[in-house]
This record gives structure tokens, C-alpha cells and sequence, in this order.
């Protein structure tokens, strides 16, 4: 089975047709282990440099980052809350 995976895609790439990502997230899907989301991440007019706005960066970065900390346990899956409760986080360091 595969790792969980998040393909981005732009439909103004001519660099690598945008049916290649869709195509390949439909056949991972297809045998993705539970709790191994893949997803497609497709944006509309932007292409293989990117070109998009400075709120269409941020909302990039903002999906890129919450889907590599819930992979990576940081997140709880279903709440978006940190999964670490408060009484277990590190003390601050001494100053």
C-alpha cells in the first residue's frame, strides 16, 4: 500500500498535463490503506512555475503544512485540534 500522498496541480501547466496528476490519484486511491489519504490539490489558473496570487500562496502553504503535520501525528485527524493534550507539552525552557 502506499504512503499517505498530496499531489498539486494547476489546469494552466504545460508542462506535464494536468490528466497525469488526476489520473495518478484515482490509481492510488484505489488501493490506498485506510488512514493514508491520497489527495489531489488542484488549482485553477495557475500552471507548472505556479503564478498565483499571494492569497492562493498562503492558502497553499496553509493546506501544505496541515497535511504534513497530520501525517506527521502533530494533528488529530478528525478535529484538527493538537493531538498532544495540554498537560503533556513541553515546559518552556528557562530563560
Amino acid at each position: 500500500s502506499y504512503p499517505a500522498v498530496l499531489f498539486w496541480s494547476g489546469d494552466g501547466d504545460t508542462r506535464v498535463d494536468p490528466l497525469h496528476a488526476r489520473k495518478m490519484t484515482a490509481l492510488m486511491q484505489a488501493s490506498a490503506a485506510p488512514g493514508r489519504p491520497i489527495i489531489l490539490r488542484y488549482d485553477t489558473l495557475t500552471g507548472h512555475s505556479g503564478g498565483r496570487s499571494v492569497d492562493q500562496q498562503l492558502d497553499f502553504d496553509a493546506d501544505l503544512l496541515s497535511f504534513a503535520a497530520s501525517q506527521a501525528g502533530m494533528l488529530s485527524a478528525l478535529d484538527g485540534k493538537n493531538a498532544r493534550s495540554p498537560s503533556r507539552a513541553p515546559a518552556p525552557a528557562p530563560r
